[in-house]
């Protein structure tokens, strides 16, 4: 039989059934782009159907008094070459009867069908038993209690419950900003510590509840009925869900998206009323549960649940607004057609190519990728996540994404390959295809060397001599020299006043003289306590030292010739200096340097596959200025050489809270490079830098593979 006949080997099994649909059985018609699509769904709403136009064309039919083979002949008679082949209405029977639409058992594929449908019925607690890791429970039928609720709320309507829950964002989302900081200073440091997962596990059962009852009382408020509720067992934990399928068959699009993003609605306004009670609280028991309160239901609402790459209520909203009904199963169909057609060169009928508008075609061509990509990732990040608290665990369920999201999907993409008719009908031609389309790919990936690059940050440098500090918290009394005037190395340039040390030296020096004066009495009078006055001589002296050493530093010098810069020329004398502020700077008259703050991946490449160098300043930015390497610091620290490198200074690495001794530190291990301008070019010191580094050309695999290294080498803190 070939890939394009419109015979099944399944067809004498149906062909002189009648099929209908049940009596109990809604038909919805839904517009999707201006086509018309049919909704089957049955009282209850639980069992629900969307059908394409041409599969309605059939489903329409069934009321019983046909014979699916008369039907399927004069479905020929009238559209020729684009009438449905049988599979396909084989196919659509065995839908329609897996959603409980279809009543017919006079065939024995129709009888398994409904066998089957009675059976699972009757294994919810045997399923319990037999896969405890993924089992759905049902309870209770809350549609009386939602329908109470919603008339409850029925004063009000629905825009004004959306307006309070989006004016409730935005008044979180304009106080974020202001408590950003604190709110990232440890981050989701010990959020997977023992203690702490004991307190999510109590937590997210009571946000997805009011989640789930979100989507109920949605449904219910609309006119759907809702009459399940129950739990979810995933690895045995238990999560509350809601059967809202009701809400498919409405026919505005509109009340269905609101159905989808009810949950997510409910689950950011839970964030951020925690948020706004812990930005008031003081530090305790109930700031942690409202800052896991908000990682649960603000952070995985965004990342997960509320985001349209994956098949969660962000994807179904998604599908309603935008007209597209199962974007990603047909989206990855149309990935199929054109793969099997454009590369494989399968002959297909044009009726049984997917009918798409440019718009759906523009949708299918970005999405099922973007949503593989997004998949994968989201899934490796959860993954090494948990691996930097729970090292064996994280590197399983990151191999148990790996398998699931690449594995397993080629396995089944490869099986469909093989089994497909019209693949197998092409024969010779769609082998010798897919062989120079492996080739081409494989030469792509590993063989192809593609260019690579970096950009990142760097800042004009000075030695740390010619930064001038303020030794001790103190007052400026006097700037000995003007701004930009030259100066040598040696000379004054600030005298500090700080009167608590003239008199600590004058005590430490009155100290050490009784000290001297007791150990001369004591060595005529008292040996033993001769030798105990020496240890205490030793002292004072070195006390006396440290007075000596704090007071002569508050003469500032210049410990390099070059020109003085004032950091405040205006109001220097008088003003009060904290230790270790910059007073001001001397510009040295050496080459200037650029230093970067470079991470591990990036400072592995200099010494073996740097190919060049080039530099543009803030300042005149269309300039490029050639470089080169200079040096590198072959040991790793997390200390910043300027805060023009830092989040504050528009850099890009952020920093720990000031330990006190002025160092900006990053939270990072980074790699200090040093670069010399090669043009001759003299940028102002502490300019920003924009640097592109350019490296040897390199097939994608192995930057694939080294990203990999690099990502796990982190995760094992090596």
């Amino acid at each position: 039989m070939s890939a394009e006949s419109h015979h099944s080997q399944d067809w004498y099994r149906v062909a002189d059934s009648r099929p209908r649909l049940r009596g109990d059985v809604v038909v919805v018609r839904h517009l999707y782009l201006g086509r018309p699509w049919h909704v089957l769904a049955g009282r209850t709403g639980t069992k629900v159907h969307r059908l394409t136009p041409a599969a309605w064309a059939i489903a329409g039919r069934l009321d019983g008094s046909l014979r699916l083979e008369d039907l399927w002949q004069d479905l020929t008679e009238t559209l020729g070459e684009e009438a449905p082949t049988q599979d396909e209405v084989v196919q659509l029977l065995v839908q329609l009867h897996g959603s409980d639409l279809l009543d017919n058992a006079e065939t024995p594929l129709l009888a398994e069908a409904l066998e089957r449908r009675d059976r699972d019925r009757g294994m919810i607690w045997k399923k319990l038993f037999l896969n405890p890791l993924s089992v759905t429970l049902p309870l209770i039928d809350p549609d009386r209690g939602l329908a109470w609720l919603a008339r409850r709320l029925a004063p009000l309507p629905p825009v004004l419950w959306w307006s309070a829950g989006l004016v409730l964002l935005l008044w979180a989302g304009w106080q974020l900003p202001l408590h950003w900081p604190a709110l990232t200073a440890r981050g989701l440091e010990g959020f997977l510590d023992l203690q702490n997962l004991a307190l999510l596990a109590l937590i997210y059962p009571v946000v997805k509840g009011l989640h789930e009852l979100a989507h109920g009382l949605a449904t219910r408020a609309r006119g759907g009925e809702v009459h399940e509720m129950g739990l979810m067992f995933v690895a045995f934990y238990p999560i509350p869900y809601v059967e809202a399928s009701a809400a498919l068959a409405f026919p505005s699009k509109w009340d269905r998206a609101a159905v989808a993003a009810a949950g997510v609605m409910a689950e950011l306004c839970i964030a951020a009323v925690a948020f706004l009670l812990w930005i008031t609280v003081e530090p305790g028991a109930l700031r942690t549960v409202l800052f896991n309160t908000m990682v649960i239901s603000g952070l995985s609402t965004l990342l997960v649940n509320g985001n349209p790459l994956l098949k969660f209520d962000g994807y179904h909203v998604l599908c309603d607004v935008a007209e597209l009904p199962n974007l990603a199963g047909r989206g990855n169909t149309w990935w199929g057609e054109m793969l099997r057609t454009r590369v494989l060169g399968t002959r297909e009928r044009p009726r049984a190519r997917m009918v798409a508008t440019g718009w759906e075609r523009l949708w299918f061509l970005f999405y099922p990728p973007a949503a593989f990509v997004y998949r994968v990732g989201i899934s490796l990040s959860i993954a090494l996540f948990v691996a930097r608290s729970y090292l064996l665990p994280g590197i399983l369920l990151a191999i148990w994404s790996l398998a699931l999201s690449l594995v397993w999907p080629a396995l089944k993409t490869a099986h469909k390959a093989l089994t497909d008719g019209r693949i197998r009908a092409a024969g010779g031609r769609a082998a010798a295809r897919a062989a120079a389309a492996a080739l081409v790919l494989a030469g792509l990936v590993f063989v192809l060397p593609l260019p690579h690059r970096a950009v990142v940050d760097g800042v004009t440098w000075l030695p740390e001599e010619a930064v001038l500090r303020s030794p001790e918290s103190a007052r400026i009394g006097a700037v000995h020299r003007g701004d930009g005037q030259q100066v040598t190395q040696g000379t004054v340039l600030f005298t500090l006043d700080q009167p608590e040390l003239p008199a600590r030296q004058a005590m430490a020096a009155a100290r050490l003289a009784r000290v001297r004066a007791d150990l001369a009495a004591a060595r005529v009078t008292d040996r033993s306590r001769a030798a105990e006055l020496m240890a205490t001589l030793a002292q004072a002296e070195a006390e006396l030292r440290d007075a000596d050493r704090r007071l002569a530093s508050l003469s500032v010098a210049a410990a390099l010739p070059g020109r003085f810069a004032l950091t405040a020329p205006d109001d220097q004398p008088g003003r009060h200096v904290e230790r270790g502020a910059v007073l001001g700077h001397v510009l040295v008259a050496a080459d200037p340097v650029v230093r970067l703050a470079l991470p591990q991946d990036l400072a592995a490449l200099l010494q073996d596959e740097l190919a060049g160098i080039e530099i543009r300043f803030a300042d005149d930015i269309a300039t490029i200025h050639p470089a080169r390497l200079l040096r590198s610091v072959p040991a790793g620290a997390d200390q910043l050489p300027s805060a023009v490198l830092s989040l504050d200074g528009g850099g890009p690495w952020a920093t720990l809270p000031d330990d006190g001794s002025g160092a900006l530190r990053a939270v990072v291990r980074l790699y200090q490079v040093d670069l010399a301008l090669i043009d001759g070019a003299r940028p102002a010191w502490g300019m920003r830098a924009h640097v592109r580094l350019t490296f040897a050309p390199k097939p994608l695999a192995l930057r694939v593979v080294r990203a990999l290294r690099e990502v796990f080498l982190n995760v094992l803190a090596v």
